[in-house]
């Protein structure tokens, strides 16, 4: 994280469900967050009376951290740390939190300064500055109380090479960091800038810390580690622009430790930095900066497929390249094994059936620089055969829908959903940099260019389905409901619109029915309970009735498929507590039963699929970088962990 806060602005309520797993877990905070030195809300006669005091602020922020970690891991805000010293790169000194009955929970401080003092060496900078280069070095304070004895200047590789020698030392199998690549935002009276950097949805701090984050991923990833790993990225101020994807318990919980790290109890205390940020003391999260939690890069609902003998195989990205588990004919999977190549993948793949029973991956290569122009952010496709045999794999870049000439736009590109048409033939969909849609199309054996579908204002996390018609339907959330395209693939024309539904708390899914049916799933505003809506044959979605079916919140899609056995659907969503949570719905759209949920944290999304002996079974992997195998028994109601595969 950039600041001490943003972990509990951000990640929560998922974080404190991952903190109660009795895992390991270390939070590294780059900066003293010093802002402007003084311990009280802005604008208020306390703060024009309050003395600068860089140190201590930090300090005060700091104390606020420990005790919301305290309060959400013991439920004791006063819970006692015990401070140590461990030395990075180049002897850099870093301040390590160890909570004393619950030692496998430690923070650690890199106590940059965010602006460097006037008295500061010449070439020292920001840390934007030092990402992109235009610093040499970065220097530290020591906060008010800290064990750490004198200060240090970073430079871009040491401070890349530093969080190296943390991950190599704790060897996360979950990585999380906030958004590499923000959206672009229009900035006008509706959409007040706020923290806002520049034209983007965020800050400029956290865009910059999740870049050194995936740049000191990339290096432990390329020289063997991470093998486990799963990285996600979560929204920064773009939540505050779209419905909050929070249930009132989520809501409950994420403001409670953000109170807590504000201080807002004011109970005294004997350290002279006092026990948190004052500045946020009384900052409500309902339609602010942590109103929702969401993920930068929205899950795939389609990253286990069966192939055509049907068997199952499941991929997903670990330590930044793909993986796949194969269905074992004795039941269940086997082990993961590598599929070669892709460089730095961002953290989802899209999967689609290709020729006897193998498979065509999709995922999003990353490249990292300190040049704007010089990121990469490319689609790439490869062959899995039925063999297995992946020696001969090999990766092709399907480029961006941006052009080369706007190397910025190219950062933006979302998932990718792939749609397969028959006789071979692909349709692949991304969002665009302009917030709408772009497809290409695979036929003959070659893709044609990239085409721009229209639309706007839409989020990441597309849904797509081919129509009886030889039409293909895709949907997204917008700000005034679902977004929708009806694109005929042959003739190359796309017809955009606006379903007008609620405005959707996160990405919708259109699932098939039988007869030329569909259904939609969407999570709702404010609640994030799950809506269902269908559509008979050819009707339009405007005309139907949307079922609220309840739920437990969380973010990224929701994942779902028909079931022939049981004559319904099988819906999954991640919560709030980062865990899985399913229900049957009958195909009235209507509940069957109430939800029923299973409490390992995951990463990513679900995928819903039918194993080779006929059951519905729920697929996700776990926090710890397994695949969880959740067998959903529709008579008892209830869903079991049959296995986790590695």
């Amino acid at each position: 994280m950039a600041h001490q806060d943003d972990d509990l602005y951000f990640l929560n309520p998922l974080l404190v469900s991952q903190l109660r797993s009795n895992e390991a877990h270390l939070t590294v905070c780059l900066t003293a967050g010093e802002a402007d030195g003084r311990n009280a809300p802005g604008g208020t006669r306390e703060h024009a009376a309050t003395p600068v005091d860089f140190e201590g602020f930090a300090a005060a922020r700091y104390n606020g951290l420990r005790c919301a970690y305290a309060d959400m891991v013991l439920g004791d805000r006063d819970a006692q740390w015990h401070r140590e010293v461990v030395v990075l790169d180049g002897g850099a000194e870093a301040d390590v939190s160890v909570l004393v009955d619950a030692p496998h929970i430690r923070l650690v401080s890199l106590n940059l300064w965010c602006s460097p003092p006037p008295d500061a060496a010449a070439g020292t900078g920001s840390l934007p500055e030092l990402w992109s280069g235009q610093a040499a070095s970065t220097p530290t304070m020591i906060p008010l109380g800290s064990p750490v004895t004198g200060t240090h200047a970073y430079s871009r590789e040491g401070l890349i090479e530093s969080l190296v020698m943390l991950l190599r030392s704790f060897e996360p199998t979950l990585l999380w960091t906030m958004d590499p690549d923000p959206d672009w935002q229009v900035h006008d009276e509706a959409n007040p800038r706020h923290a806002d950097s520049g034209n983007y949805s965020d800050h400029i701090f956290h865009t910059v810390t999740a870049l050194f984050t995936y740049g000191a991923a990339s290096r432990w990833f390329a020289e063997g580690g991470g093998g486990q790993t799963s990285v996600e990225a979560f929204r920064g101020y773009y939540v505050r622009r779209w419905p909050s994807n929070l249930s009132p318990e989520g809501r409950t919980s994420k403001q409670r430790y953000k109170d807590v790290y504000g201080w807002a109890d004011r109970r005294p205390t004997g350290d002279p930095a006092g026990l948190g940020d004052r500045k946020v003391s009384g900052d409500p999260i309902a339609a602010g900066n942590a109103s929702g939690t969401t993920l930068r890069y929205p899950g795939s609902r389609s990253w286990a497929r069966p192939a055509s003998d049907g068997t199952l195989s499941a991929f997903a990205v670990r330590g930044g390249r793909v993986v796949q588990w194969r269905e074992a004919r004795h039941g269940g999977f086997l082990e993961s094994r590598p599929v070669p190549g892709g460089g730095l993948l961002l953290p989802h793949v899209d999967v689609v059936p290709h020729g006897d029973a193998g498979w065509r991956l999709f995922a999003v290569h990353q490249g990292l620089a300190a040049d704007p122009d010089r990121h990469v952010r490319d689609l790439w496709t490869t062959v899995v055969p039925a063999s297995g045999d992946v020696r001969n794999s090999r990766w092709e870049s399907l480029g961006n829908p941006a052009p080369t000439s706007a190397p910025a736009k190219r950062r933006h590109v979302g998932m990718p959903q792939v749609v397969p048409l028959g006789d071979g033939r692909l349709l692949v969909l991304v969002r665009n940099a302009g917030k709408g849609a772009s497809a290409r199309l695979y036929q003959d054996s070659t893709w044609t260019p990239w085409r721009d579908l229209g639309g706007e204002g839409v989020q990441d996390g597309l849904t797509a389905l081919a129509l009886d018609d030889g039409s293909v339907e895709v949907l997204a959330a917008a700000g005034t409901g679902v977004a929708r395209w009806l694109i005929r693939p042959s003739g190359g024309d796309a017809a955009f619109s606006v379903i007008p539904t609620e405005a959707p708390a996160g990405p919708p899914t259109v699932v098939a029915l039988p007869g030329g049916d569909r259904m939609m799933f969407y999570r709702r505003r404010d609640s994030a309970s799950v809506v269902s809506l269908r559509a008979f044959g050819a009707t339009g979605w405007d005309l139907c009735s949307p079922v609220d079916l309840g739920g437990h919140g969380g973010p990224g899609p929701i994942a779902a498929q028909f079931v022939p056995g049981a004559d319904a659907v099988l819906v999954a969503v991640r919560d709030d507590d980062s865990a899985t949570s399913v229900t049957w719905v009958d195909l009235d759209g209507r509940g069957r039963g109430a939800w029923m949920r299973h409490p390992t944290p995951i990463a990513g999304s679900h995928a819903v699929s039918i194993d080779s002996a006929g059951r519905p079974i729920v697929l996700a992997v776990s926090a710890g970088g397994g695949l969880l195998i959740l067998l959903v028994d529709q008579a008892a109601s209830s869903v079991t962990l049959m296995k986790e595969a590695q």
